[in-house]
């Protein structure tokens, strides 16, 4: 079962959102509406026992989903182990995974980066999905185990598969349910949503009292692509916060420190857009344009978000485009 573009399909299903306003599920606020969809399908598979797996780009929520499915289901009472693969080394990773599996004995276990097991490991998780059972290094009799299970992955397991580094029968126990966070430039509205919490968020926490966005603020955080996703996000716009005297943020004040940053948007300093003597403005605005479609890899709404236009304005220009022989 693969959830990206979530269909309604249960007998049961949780209430139905209100599209029209950002929605806050549990930890999970967003706007968009995919997100929110996917947020009720997930709500109705934590009720169940079944793996679930999430994949999706660094940043992108993985963990949080996770919580989010555990907090839904009827473990909600019971541990939420977590076992990151990523922040424990492989001569401690063994130890580490037994630990966690006792302890959420009853609840669940969550396992970030599960690709990252070593083949040992990868044996002893598919003998608890199989059997319901485990075995201790040293030791010959196997102990019952009840634990759901939910794992993460940045990178594609199928993948993994293929290249023998991960196990086939263990891919198929764990893909029950396969969840798929999209990136956050794919979601709709949930730039400027997120933007506003994080900065109230962050205000409150580091003592600056009331701090606002500027639309100019907005219409550069939009533009950026965000590949470090929320995570990025939210570091972006503390560090605005920290560094804000005025009780407004304007574009000037957002410092993204990653290397691809807006200004393949918005025009600043670009070798394609910048002025100089011999180019009219029409021409740094087709080029302007041209460059946020790129961008967005030609979707058309998220360019026109991005350059605070609306889709119409946008359509028209690229009719004006096409009469000159240029077709995007």
């Amino acid at each position: 079962m693969i959830v990206s573009n979530p269909i309604r399909n249960s007998q049961e299903h949780p209430q139905p959102l209100n599209y029209s306003s950002p929605s806050i599920q549990g930890n999970i606020l967003t706007a968009d509406r995919h997100m929110q969809e996917l947020l009720q399908l997930s709500e109705t598979v934590a009720k169940s026992k079944a793996a679930v797996l999430i994949q999706g780009e660094a940043g992108s929520g993985k963990r949080t989903l996770a919580q989010f499915i555990h907090q839904k289901s009827q473990r909600v009472h019971k541990p939420l182990e977590w076992l990151n693969t990523s922040a424990i080394s492989r001569g401690l990773l063994e130890t580490e995974f037994y630990q966690h599996l006792e302890k959420a004995h009853g609840g669940t276990l969550l396992i970030l980066e599960v690709g990252k097991l070593t083949s040992a490991l990868q044996m002893k998780l598919f003998q608890v999905l199989q059997e319901g059972t485990y075995v201790r290094p040293g030791q010959l009799q196997a102990q019952p185990i009840d634990v759901r299970l939910i794992t993460t992955s940045t990178y594609s397991l199928s993948q993994l598969v293929k290249s023998g580094e991960f196990r086939e029968d263990l891919f198929y126990k764990l893909n029950v349910v396969n969840i798929k966070i999209p990136s956050l430039h794919d979601r709709l509205g949930d730039i400027e949503v997120l933007a506003q919490a994080f900065v109230k968020k962050w205000s409150g926490v580091h003592g600056r009292g009331v701090i606002s966005l500027s639309a100019e603020a907005i219409q550069y955080l939009n533009g950026h692509r965000w590949p470090g996703n929320v995570r990025e996000l939210e570091s972006t716009l503390e560090r605005a916060v920290l560094f804000n005297t005025s009780g407004e943020i304007k574009a000037k004040d957002v410092q993204i420190q990653n290397p691809s940053d807006a200004s393949t948007v918005l025009g600043k300093g670009q070798p394609g857009v910048a002025w100089r003597p011999g180019r009219t403005l029409d021409e740094i605005e087709r080029n302007v344009i041209i460059d946020a479609l790129k961008y967005h890899s030609g979707n058309r709404t998220h360019t026109a978000k991005a350059l605070g236009i609306s889709i119409r304005t946008l359509r028209n220009k690229l009719a004006e485009y096409r009469v000159l022989g240029i077709h995007l």
